[in-house]
């Protein structure tokens, strides 16, 4: 039955929150239950730490020989399993149970239909003497002195079961343990799944990360601050070229015109994007697009929502004409077409080994362009070029 008031006595010459008091309470006071709760929710978001929380909660609740706690992830097809935390298992055991019973063992099988948030006692879907008919004791459980499980099923989730499974011998009172696991398991199911949430969104954000780093735009994420969320490899590129700085982790536009317009956007919630040509610090151009996400995109957290966000991307895109017309800069310096191309790429931002994966020629060959290039428009360097382009009538 659940623990009620009347159950939980404090106990003597402990401080709350020690855990050297939790291993000897009998009932369980409720400052050694706010501390294991406590503990539980810290495992949400640092998952290293459920090894160490298991332990604590097995000498709180546990039969002093029932010392094996689980928090095991097991898929039925193909079967297999993981323990993601475990007190007191031996090298191997997590090899041996998941090439040889994951699934295919007769607990598992009775217990998986279980609703999630349901408590599973072996004992009432299957008798000890069974058990010790089976493979899975004789080859597995009896050198471990296990003949009963209770586990707390956690979670379903694509062909898994997710359960916090306690293990010993059978013949033992489980009275506080039962008691302890309907008022820490609630808790428990609701820090494994903010866990796989947090999880998820931290493979989609190092995902998009990734995608970001490999668009050749400049992608910047701003608070409506222009304080810096996200920020891509390729902004670095904008920076260095006297378009943008990222002082005080600020964004902010060199040409002051193009900053009062990403400074207007931020100020009419009413407007949800804009298109400009910002001007660098030696008059290139470089288009620029600002979206405007409100608030009311995101749900609620904490009770608050999460301030405006503002997503910027600036550079052209890939397979677009660069922003100086290729025939015009043939024509200003009697270069060939190939030659033309090969500047308006790196005005527009890209390398050499770019133009070349992109134009699938050698480096060599660009080189090779280069020269010619570099005679034509009497400069020696790709700085000297694009400084020289920049220097062009508009």
């Amino acid at each position: 039955m659940p623990l009620t008031v009347a159950d939980a006595v404090p106990d003597e010459g402990h401080q709350p929150g020690d855990p050297s008091a939790v291993g000897s309470m009998a009932p369980m006071g409720w400052e050694s239950l706010n501390w294991l709760i406590g503990e539980i929710y810290e495992c949400a978001l640092d998952p290293s730490r459920w090894d160490a929380t298991l332990e604590q909660i097995r000498l709180a609740i546990c039969p002093t020989d029932w010392r094996t706690v689980l928090l095991m992830l097991e898929r039925r097809n193909p079967p297999s399993a993981k323990f993601i935390a475990m007190t007191n298992v031996g090298p191997g055991i997590e090899a041996i149970y998941s090439t040889v019973f994951a699934y295919n063992n007769p607990w598992s099988q009775r217990g998986w239909p279980a609703p999630n948030g349901t408590l599973v006692d072996t004992d009432e879907f299957m008798s000890r003497e069974e058990l010790r008919a089976t493979s899975l004791y004789k080859n597995f459980l009896a050198a471990l002195n296990f003949d009963r499980t209770l586990c707390l099923m956690l979670d379903r989730r694509d062909g898994e079961r997710l359960g916090l499974m306690l293990l010993g011998p059978g013949d033992r009172d489980l009275t506080l343990l039962r008691r302890g696991l309907r008022v820490l398991g609630p808790h428990i199911q609701r820090a494994v799944r903010i866990s796989h949430r947090i999880a998820s969104a931290e493979v989609a954000a190092s995902a998009a990360r990734a995608a970001a780093n490999r668009s050749r735009y400049a992608i910047v994420t701003l608070d409506k601050y222009f304080h810096i969320l996200s920020v891509n490899n390729r902004a670095a590129h904008y920076e260095a070229t006297g378009l943008i700085t990222t002082a005080g982790g600020k964004l902010a536009f060199v040409d002051p015109i193009s900053q009062q317009k990403l400074t207007n956007l931020s100020l009419t919630a009413s407007r949800d994007d804009l298109a400009f040509q910002a001007v660098d610090r030696v008059g290139r151009e470089r288009p620029v697009l600002v979206a405007l996400v409100t608030p009311k995109t995101f749900p609620a957290i904490g009770g608050a929502f999460a301030d405006a966000a503002i997503i910027i991307t600036i550079g052209s895109g890939v397979g677009e004409a660069p922003s100086l017309g290729i025939d015009r800069l043939a024509q200003w310096f009697g270069l060939t077409p190939t030659e033309a191309r090969v500047v308006g790429a790196l005005v527009d931002g890209q390398t050499p080994q770019d133009y070349a994966a992109r134009n699938t020629v050698s480096v060599n060959a660009v080189r090779f362009h280069l020269k010619h290039i570099f005679r034509k428009t009497d400069t020696t360097s790709q700085a000297q070029l694009v400084a020289r382009i920049a220097q062009m009538p508009q």
